[in-house]
C-alpha cells in the first residue's frame, strides 16, 4: 500500500490509497491533521499496516488485486532492488488487475491467466511485454503456494508467452566515433562516452558517484542505478549482485574523467553551496541530477542533428558490447563486464555476432583438416 505525508497551513495530513472506485481509479483517503511531521508518519503506518493486514485476516475472500497489492509491499519491497518493484507495480497495476483483478484469488483458473495474456497480446503488447507480465503473475502465484494461501499456481498450467525475436541495434566503428565527437561540448558528453566505453546501463550511468571512481588504480566501481520515481530522483542498489562490479578504465578515459571534473569543480565554484548534492560524475551545470528523460531527448536531438541511427541510449551498451566481440575478446570477459547474471546470457543476446566469429574457427578447422600429415 503507499502513502505520503504532507504539510497543509502550519499542520501535517496523511493521505493513503485505500482501493479503486467502480470506474477502476484508485481512490485516496485524507486524514489530519497532525502537529508534527512525526505523529503523520506514525499514523501513516499505521493505517497502511491495518489495509496491509486485511489480506491476511481475509485471505479466503481476497481477490487478486488484494493479494497482489499485498505481496507488492510485503514481500516484495523489502527484499528486491527499487527498480525491480517499479516493474512489478508497472504490470501488476497497468495490466493484471484492470483484467482478472476481481477475481477470488481461490477461484483464479489457469482459463483466467489465459485470458488476461491473449488480451494483452491483442491489445499490441509485444510477446516479451506479456511473457514480463506472466513473470511477475507466476512469481507472486508462487509466493502464495509457498504460503499455503492457495493449493497450485495457475499460472503453471498455461504456456507461457513467447518472447519477441530481439534485434541488437549497435552503431558501427565509424558511426560511434561521430557519436562521441558529436557530444563533445555538450552536456551529454561524459554520459555517452561512459556508456559507449564502459558498456554501462542508463540508470548506473545517471546513478556513478565520484566516490565510485580510483583515479589510483584507474577503476570505476558499479554499485547504484538511478530512476525516477513519482517525480523524484532516487538512487538505488544495482539490480542484482553481478551487476556490480568494478571496471578497468584507459588512460584515455582516465583523462576525460580527470578533466570532467576538474570542469565540474568549475561549476560547482560559480554556482556555489549545494552544488550536486549527489555528488555525481553526470549532473547538469547547476548541479541538478539528469532524469533518465532528459539523457534520452538530448541523445535523440544530437542523434538527429548529425544524421545518425535513431537508435536509443540503452544501445550504446550493446554497441560496446558488439565491438568488444567482434575485436575477438573472450565472451566470458565480456559478459563480466557488462554485469550479466550468466554467460548464456550474453551468447544469447549477441548471438549474431557469436555466428560473423564462426569464420575465424571454419579456417582454422579447414587448415587443420586439409594439412598433410
Amino acid at each position: 500500500m503507499r502513502g505520503t505525508v504532507t504539510k497543509k497551513n502550519n499542520r501535517w495530513y496523511i493521505v493513503y490509497y485505500i482501493g479503486k472506485d467502480a470506474n477502476g481509479k484508485w481512490k485516496q483517503k485524507w486524514e489530519g491533521g497532525f502537529d508534527t511531521k512525526k505523529e503523520a508518519e506514525k499514523a501513516l503506518r499505521a493505517r497502511l499496516d491495518e489495509l496491509e493486514n486485511q489480506f491476511v485476516r481475509n485471505v479466503d475472500t481476497s481477490t487478486v488485486t488484494a493479494y497482489l497489492l499485498h505481496w507488492l509491499d510485503a514481500y516484495c519491497v523489502p527484499r528486491l532492488a527499487t527498480n525491480t518493484v517499479i516493474g512489478y507495480r508497472v504490470n501488476i497495476e497497468k495490466h493484471i488487475i484492470p483484467r482478472i483483478g476481481k477475481i477470488k484469488l481461490s477461484d483464479l483458473q489457469p482459463k483466467d491467466v489465459q485470458y488476461l495474456y491473449d488480451d494483452l497480446a491483442q491489445s499490441g503488447l509485444s510477446g516479451t511485454s506479456v511473457r514480463y507480465v506472466h513473470n511477475t503473475l507466476h512469481r507472486a502465484l508462487v509466493s502464495a503456494v509457498k504460503s499455503q494461501i492457495i493449493p497450485r499456481n495457475a499460472a503453471d498450467f498455461v504456456e507461457p508467452p513467447v518472447k519477441s525475436k530481439f534485434e541488437v541495434e549497435p552503431l558501427m566503428p565509424e558511426e560511434a566515433r561521430r557519436l562521441i565527437s558529436a557530444c563533445e561540448e555538450t552536456e551529454i558528453y561524459m554520459p555517452v562516452l561512459l556508456a559507449l566505453v564502459l558498456g554501462l546501463r542508463r540508470g548506473e550511468v545517471l546513478a556513478l558517484q565520484w566516490d565510485d571512481v580510483d583515479f589510483d588504480n584507474r577503476t570505476v566501481s558499479i554499485r547504484r542505478s538511478a530512476n525516477l520515481i513519482k517525480g523524484q530522483f532516487v538512487i538505488s542498489d544495482t539490480k542484482t549482485k553481478n551487476s556490480r562490479r568494478t571496471l578497468r578504465i584507459s588512460d584515455t578515459m582516465w583523462n576525460c574523467l580527470n578533466e570532467h571534473k576538474m570542469k565540474q569543480r568549475q561549476f560547482s565554484e560559480a554556482f556555489g553551496e549545494g552544488f550536486n548534492p549527489y555528488n555525481l560524475v553526470n549532473c547538469r551545470e547547476d548541479g541538478t541530477p539528469f532524469t533518465p528523460y532528459a539523457i534520452q531527448y538530448r541523445f535523440k536531438e544530437i542523434l538527429s542533428k548529425y544524421n545518425l541511427p535513431d537508435i536509443r541510449f540503452h544501445d550504446l551498451r550493446h554497441t560496446n558490447a558488439t565491438l568488444l566481440l567482434r575485436a575477438e575478446q573472450p565472451a566470458k570477459i565480456v559478459s563480466a563486464m557488462l554485469g550479466h547474471s550468466c554467460i548464456g546470457i550474453t551468447l544469447d543476446i549477441y548471438s549474431h555476432v557469436m555466428t560473423d566469429m564462426q569464420s575465424g574457427a571454419v579456417k582454422a578447422l579447414e587448415s587443420i583438416l586439409n594439412n598433410p600429415c
